[in-house]
Parts: C-alpha cells; structure tokens; sequence
C-alpha cells in the first residue's frame, strides 16, 4: 500500500506514466461471519493531476484520492472496513 510518510512500500498493480498509480489488496474480516473483500486504491504522485484540474503546490505531491471495492455492489466498501 502507499504511505505517505515512506512512498511506495509495495509494487504498483497498475501505472499510467503520468503520476496516477493504482494499488490492489485484500481485506479480511475473520470471527463469525468471515469475509474477504478486493480492494483498489488510487494514488496521483505528482505535483499535479493529468488534466490539470488540481495542484498540490512546488514540491509537493497530490497523494492518495480514492479508494473502492471491486467484488462488492456499486464498488462499494461493507461497512466493517471503515471499523
């Protein structure tokens, strides 16, 4: 996953050249009712969006900007994620 403080600690699953860097994992939720959840987060590492809409500043970067569910409806989280 990406963190903000060290970069990059695992490989990029997806990199379009320009900054915007995509990061899939697994969320486990173990006990009564188990439950494995696919997850993507989207980083823009670079000063500024590909189409130029927002700006971070000199020597800043933009960070991370989403973040989804795959294999849920909509591609949206269940909400023992957000615990």
């Amino acid at each position: 996953m990406f963190d903000p403080q060290r970069g990059t600690k695992d490989k990029v699953d997806e990199d379009d050249g320009h900054g915007r860097l995509e990061y899939e994992g697994v969320a486990i939720r173990t006990g009564g009712r188990p439950a494995q959840v696919k997850f993507v987060v989207i980083v823009q590492y670079s000063r500024k969006t590909k189409d130029k809409k927002y700006d971070a500043g000199r020597g800043e970067k933009i960070g991370v900007i989403n973040a989804f569910c795959r294999n849920q409806p909509h591609n949206k989280c269940p909400a023992w994620m957000n615990q």
